[in-house]
């Protein structure tokens, strides 16, 4: 399989790129923060976020995620359509099925076009101390480092993004190897954050195999990870080995803040096809003033030294997302990003405001306009941007 080498233009074909960037895989929303949740593991089986969600997960999502059209009777819990295929297949205790589609369309006069970004099949197993997790699905267009299938004409390719098997000695350590996305700063499903692309820790087909540990001691969680490299990506001389941490402390239910480190070394990097050891450390933040409001934030450094010099970057970005009415959300970021604070080249940012709907329990809409460039490339023009997609979960 080729390693993902091609340097995408920017500008005005933007909107066009896009595709390329958006398979994204099972949401993650940590804008949850306004409902008490500083962690993650309570609704999806990784304890990090994103991918399959509990039976608990589903019933918040139907609580706490959907629009309401009218108050419950006393006594209301969430229906079993809440459940996979509706609750037409029950399941075991211990398996957990869920599947996703994602679609982006691209409203071009003349050309209009539907992008399925994503169509995955997840499981889960939770067997006393054994645990499992593993996705498979399709993609038309992106995705690269999770290949499975090396088509690069059009149909499109087989996919996978996780795969693990993990052992949870106590309720509140679990140790597992495979292929996961890594710990670092906030999982979302915006993985087209410069704070994402710029660290290499998207949730697109950013995953790495690896060993890893996550640990919950009251207030505050724990993740390292031993990185391998991505198999799925070869020559082997392109796979990056290293480690990637997170550390986050809730003091209050509507606040969490915390650390993230990364370093990572490749016999030849991806972008410079040299010799390169990259890292990323940085701090981050959630937290809720007042329930309609969560606000995000990421902020660290990012460095490359390869050829025998090193260049220090910076990342971040401030996110407000507003809730006025259950299911409705308005979110506005300001990024920015710098790879060589040394260089006379500008900085680069983006401004980005998204509408979300969560209309109905298991679809979602959402709408996103961008001013600013696609990747962290200080000295390019910012253009605009937009797409439209939607989700939906089984």
């Amino acid at each position: 399989m080729l390693p993902l080498l091609r340097a995408a233009p920017v500008g005005a074909p933007a909107l066009l790129l896009l595709p390329l960037l958006s398979s994204t895989p099972a949401a993650a929303y940590p804008f949850m923060i306004r409902h008490g949740y500083t962690g993650c593991g309570e609704c999806h089986t990784d304890p990090s976020g994103g991918g399959t969600l509990t039976e608990y997960g589903r019933g918040q999502g139907v609580i706490l995620l959907a629009s309401r059209y009218g108050a419950h009777p006393e006594g209301w819990e969430p229906p079993d359509s809440k459940d996979f295929l509706f609750g037409a297949l029950p399941l075991p205790e211990q398996l957990a099925l869920q599947a996703d589609l994602r679609a982006l369309l691209i409203p071009k006069p003349g050309d209009m076009r539907v992008i399925a970004m994503q169509s995955d099949l997840e499981a889960s197993v939770d067997a006393g101390p054994v645990r499992a997790e593993a996705s498979a699905g399709w993609v038309s267009e992106g995705a690269e480092r999770a290949w499975i299938t090396s088509n690069t004409d059009p149909g499109g390719n087989l996919v996978s993004r996780v795969h693990w098997l993990g052992v949870q000695p106590t309720d509140d350590v679990l140790i597992r190897a495979g292929s996961m996305h890594l710990p670092f700063g906030i999982r979302s499903e915006q993985h087209i954050l410069m704070a994402r692309s710029a660290t290499g820790t998207d949730t697109n087909d950013g995953q790495e195999y690896g060993l890893d540990v996550v640990a919950q001691a009251g207030k505050v969680r724990a993740e390292v990870m031993g990185i391998a490299g991505d198999f799925q990506v070869s020559p082997d001389d392109y796979r990056q080995r290293g480690y990637s941490a997170l550390l986050g402390w809730g003091p209050e239910s509507n606040l969490e803040v915390g650390l993230s480190s990364k370093l990572t070394h490749a016999a030849l990097d991806e972008a410079t096809r040299v010799p390169a050891t990259r890292q990323a450390h940085e701090l981050f933040g959630r937290w809720s003033p007042t329930r309609p409001l969560a606000l995000l934030a990421e902020a660290g450094l990012t460095t490359l030294g390869s050829g025998g010099s090193t260049a220090v970057g910076s990342v971040g970005y401030l996110q407000a997302d507003v809730e006025p009415v259950q299911g409705f959300h308005v979110q506005g970021t300001g990024e920015w990003c710098d790879d060589d604070l040394s260089d006379d080249a500008a900085p680069v940012g983006r401004g980005w405001l998204a509408l979300q709907w969560f209309a109905v329990t298991h679809f979602d809409i959402r709408a996103d306009a961008f001013y600013g460039t696609l990747y962290c490339t200080p000295g390019t023009d910012p253009s605009f941007m937009g797409l439209l997609q939607a989700h939906a979960y089984l």
